[in-house]
């Protein structure tokens, strides 16, 4: 029994309202017969009306009519004498009843009032609160796999419904859902059309879901299809708005995705038709010299002019110098190529940098001769790990940019340890860097002067750059004072491995 009255308190508001109603009755009578040694009858009359007051805004109108008749009965039965019996005769008692009904009535109206308006404020508040957390989601999606996302995550448990969305993608036509759940030609006839089909609209009104057009400035964007749970949530207009405002949200990130993606092909087009150009205009001119000059020299080979031992020993050394030039710019591009797509692949070992500077200054060979070149090497100088064929690259190509760069100027190399780095530099005193930011010496096909008569397609430096970062470094290049480039490396200088004496192989000389 006791568990149907309470069932039929939560399903009939007006039953739970009464109970509630007759239980504070019940409370402030105790109350008053407590107080009522203290005080005299008619100063239990405020109690009473503001019992009536509180029952009248917080349970309505039933409840506050049929408090201030219980409060009404209870005082005249208990308080007024002849005590515990009703005196018909006491007709100023219906005043007080009368009173307590007018009381009851006005405030169940404030109170109803108040209630609705409070109501509206929360159902908008939800509804701004939604809509402005789906906008913020929204604006940090940068897929469409996070916008579907957000719309599963956030909408569905909003409107207690599922929730999918239909999008194009080609020649307009929808891609269908993994589980079938929702009609395709529905969705596809909102697309067409941009107008909302379904559930609660004149067109395919016998569908289980409703279909809604995600309209964007430009275009159609796709359709929001939702299934709720319960038909009824999406009857009211404050639904409807919050879903108008949400399908409005979802539509502008469609579109700022689209058009994201749009910017970044067309600048991924851009920079591929700008590298295109750079590499024609380089190889254009250092491809076609060398070629040239080899294509000269090999046909006065072929003359039949007799030549001098030195003559012929001259042209093949020219030969010989162009093909290098040749190999070299060749094998820049194929090896920028490489580390672009593959990355740079380390083969890490202990190695002192006077040696990979020995080694690489023996690779110049005859190209050092006329050349003033100086080292600055401290004393017990520390080992560093690093890939030495790579190193040495990075080290050719800067002693090669300041003999192209920086004729008949002293070269000098260096290295210096400094806390937990190692710095290493080719300085020069040339004419210096270019105007402009050093920075953009290390792109690609970036050249101190666009036309220059001097050879290369401005890639030694960005492998330079290219292989420093794989090694956990950094190059830059700054201008000296009065005149001059300084190109500096700085390396991670780690922990060098101690070797003992153990561990040295010593070999006595025999007889």
């Amino acid at each position: 029994m006791l568990a149907r009255f309470y069932k039929a308190t939560q399903t009939d508001p007006n039953v739970g309202s009464l109970v509630w109603a007759t239980a504070t009755c019940a409370m402030t009578t105790l109350i008053a017969l407590c107080l009522f040694t203290f005080f005299d009858a008619p100063n239990l009359v405020a109690l009473f009306m503001f019992t009536v007051v509180m029952v009248s805004l917080r349970f309505g109108r039933v409840a506050a009519i049929w408090s201030a008749l219980l409060s009404v009965t209870s005082f005249d039965f208990l308080f007024i004498p002849p005590r515990l019996s009703f005196a018909t005769s006491d007709t100023q008692y219906f005043f007080t009843l009368a009173l307590f009904l007018l009381v009851a009535l006005a405030t169940s109206e404030v109170g109803g009032r108040l209630r609705l308006d409070a109501k509206i404020a929360r159902r908008g508040e939800r509804r701004e609160t939604a809509v402005a957390r789906v906008a913020h989601d929204l604006s940090g999606a940068s897929t469409i796999e996070q916008i579907t996302t957000i719309c599963i995550e956030t909408f569905a448990p909003l409107f207690e419904a599922d929730i999918t969305l239909l999008l194009p993608v080609e020649d307009d036509a929808l891609r269908p859902t993994a589980d079938g759940a929702f009609q395709l030609p529905v969705a596809q006839w909102v697309y067409d059309h941009v107008l909302r089909a379904g559930l609660g609209t004149e067109t395919f009104c016998d569908v289980e879901a409703l279909y809604l057009p995600l309209k964007a400035p430009i275009r159609c964007r796709g359709v929001l299809a939702i299934k709720p749970k319960n038909q009824a949530v999406l009857k009211g207009a404050d639904e409807k708005r919050l879903l108008e405002a949400c399908c409005s949200s979802i539509a502008l990130a469609l579109e700022r995705i689209h058009f994201v993606d749009v910017f970044q092909k067309a600048l991924v087009r851009m920079e591929g038709e700008r590298l295109r150009n750079s590499l024609l205009s380089a190889i254009s001119h250092d491809l076609r010299t060398p070629l040239t000059v080899i294509r000269g020299l090999a046909e006065t080979l072929e003359t039949a002019a007799p030549f001098q031992p030195s003559d012929k020993s001259d042209i093949a050394g020219a030969i010989r110098q162009q093909a290098e030039e040749l190999q070299r710019l060749v094998t820049n591009l194929l090896d920028l190529a490489r580390m672009q797509s593959d990355g740079v692949k380390l083969e890490k070992q202990w190695h002192s940098i006077e040696e990979i500077v020995g080694i690489t200054l023996g690779r110049l060979g005859p190209a050092l001769s006329n050349r003033q070149i100086r080292t600055r090497f401290p004393k017990d100088l520390p080992l560093i790990e690093v890939d030495a064929c790579l190193f040495e690259r990075v080290l050719f190509n800067l002693i090669d940019n300041a003999f192209k760069y920086a004729k008949d100027a002293e070269i000098l190399i260096g290295a210096q340890p400094s806390g937990d780095s190692m710095y290493c530099f080719v300085e020069d005193s040339g004419p210096g860097l270019p105007p402009g930011d050093s920075e953009r010496l290390f792109e690609p096909f970036a050249r101190g002067k666009t036309e220059s008569s001097i050879a290369g397609v401005g890639l030694g430096l960005a492998l330079c750059r290219n292989i420093i970062t794989a090694h956990g470094g950094i190059v830059r290049a700054e201008a000296k004072q009065p005149s001059g480039t300084r190109f500096e490396i700085r390396l991670p200088l780690g922990t060098p491995p101690k070797f003992e004496m153990n561990d040295i192989e010593c070999i006595s000389p025999t007889s």
